[in-house]
C-alpha cells in the first residue's frame, strides 16, 4: 500500500480559509485542522479511537475534519455558515457529520448538516438527487438518481445566530481514496 503525503491539499484547505476570512474582513475566525483516526482494541474488547496529526496518510485511512469558528466582532451574527471541503482524495464517511445542538434564546435549536455535490454551488439535506442522461430504448432520457455520500464535495452547518466571542465546532471523517 502505498502512503501518501497530503501536506500540499491540507495546507491549500487551511489557507483558503484563512485568506478568505482575512481578505473579507470577517467577523469570524476560521480553523481548519485534521487528524488521521487510530483505531484500537482496548480492555474488554472495546473500540477505542485517538485522533493523531494527519501528516502521513494511505489509502482507507479515516481522517477527521474539524472547523472551528469564533465570532470576534462585538454583535451578534446571523445565518453564519461553517463549510468544510471535502479534498477530492477522500470521500466523506456517511453518518460522521453530526447535527449541532445549540442554546439560543434560552430554548435548544438543531442545526443539521447540509452537503453539496456540486463543488459548493447547491446544498441540501440528504437524500440528495442529481439528473442523469442515460439511454433508454435507444432514446436519450433524463432521470433522476440519488446522491451517494462518497460523491459529496462540501459539507455546512448554518448558525441561525452566532453571539460575540462564542466558539462553534463542527466536525466530519472521510476515508483517503
Amino acid at each position: 500500500m502505498q502512503t501518501r503525503y497530503y501536506w500540499h491539499w491540507l495546507a491549500l484547505i487551511s489557507t483558503l480559509v484563512f485568506f478568505s476570512s482575512a481578505f473579507a474582513q470577517n467577523p469570524v475566525k476560521l480553523e481548519l485542522t485534521s487528524y488521521k483516526v487510530i483505531v484500537t482494541v482496548g480492555e474488554e474488547a472495546k473500540r477505542v479511537e485517538k485522533l493523531v496529526p494527519a501528516t502521513e496518510v494511505a489509502p482507507g485511512d479515516v481522517l477527521e475534519w474539524r472547523l472551528r469558528a469564533v465570532n470576534t466582532s462585538d454583535q451578534a451574527l446571523k445565518d453564519v455558515a461553517m463549510v468544510i471541503p471535502i479534498p477530492p482524495q477522500t470521500y466523506y464517511q456517511k453518518g460522521s457529520a453530526v447535527a449541532l445542538t445549540l442554546v439560543i434564546d434560552g430554548s435548544k435549536t438543531v442545526v443539521k448538516p447540509q452537503f453539496s455535490f456540486d463543488g459548493g454551488k447547491t446544498f441540501g439535506f440528504p437524500p440528495l438527487f442529481k439528473e442523469v442522461k442515460i439511454k433508454e430504448d435507444g432514446k436519450e432520457v433524463v432521470k433522476k438518481v440519488q446522491v451517494p455520500p462518497e460523491e459529496y464535495t462540501h459539507a455546512r452547518w448554518v448558525l441561525p445566530v452566532m453571539q460575540p466571542g462564542e466558539t462553534v465546532e463542527v466536525f466530519l471523517r472521510t476515508v483517503v481514496r
